[in-house]
């Protein structure tokens, strides 16, 4: 999901080839939230669907309500181990 936040080249840890500031340097972004991996999620279903532009329903898919349920499956979790051990790893 890096690439999706810095460069696709940085994401291999090579050189980085961007020519414009990242999204994360533009929003201050320093570390990874359920908001985020929420996103590359969202990012993820976008790409494996059919569709050819964005649209906050697809079908009986509602991208909002996928957003939602991935950050409150985080943020709500009833084993606060495993939410700790999952943002540490993205956190890597």
């Amino acid at each position: 999901m890096r690439h999706i936040f810095t460069s696709p080249s940085s994401a291999y840890g090579g050189e980085t080839r961007a020519t414009r500031t990242c999204n994360a340097a533009l929003h201050d972004m320093t570390t990874v939230e359920a908001a985020h991996i929420a996103y590359g999620c969202l990012q993820v279903r976008f790409g494996i669907s059919a569709k050819n532009a964005w649209s906050e329903i697809d079908g009986a898919f509602n991208y909002r309500e996928f957003y939602n349920n991935i950050i409150e499956l985080i943020e709500d979790s009833p084993d606060p181990e495993w939410k700790e051990d999952l943002l540490k790893a993205w956190n890597v």
